[in-house]
């Protein structure tokens, strides 16, 4: 009797574990695809076609921390480019920017980095 126990217990037990692994597996998924989306925004919220018009025009400070959520999800924080991260010392990088506040244009073909305005 004792052994019919625990073996009804064990499936039990293991049915517990599966619905577990399945929700755990689920909402890793659903953390991945917010991820995935949130850089694919960012990234057409920044990308300039070779005309110069932007893919997607919008403020992107709401994706922005989205993505930034979906990586501590993780465990991952992004850094702030520039700065080293052991020193917290800037590289001293600097963007050029046009009248409009815009950087500047580069193009990724030419090999003499020249820019278009």
């Amino acid at each position: 009797m004792s052994n019919l126990k625990s073996t009804i217990w064990g499936r039990k037990n293991r049915n517990n574990d599966d619905e577990d692994d399945k929700s755990e597996v689920l909402a890793n998924l659903v953390k991945v695809a917010v991820l995935i989306w949130s850089a694919t925004l960012l990234t057409f919220s920044y990308v300039r076609l070779p005309d110069g018009q932007k893919i997607l025009d919008f403020d992107p400070t709401f994706i922005a921390s989205v993505f930034s959520g979906s990586l501590a999800a993780f465990g991952l924080t992004p850094s702030k480019s520039g700065t080293n991260t052991s020193t917290g010392s800037d590289k001293g990088t600097s963007i050029k920017k046009d009248e409009r506040g815009e950087p500047e244009i580069m193009s990724a073909i030419d090999s003499k980095g020249k820019s278009k305005k």
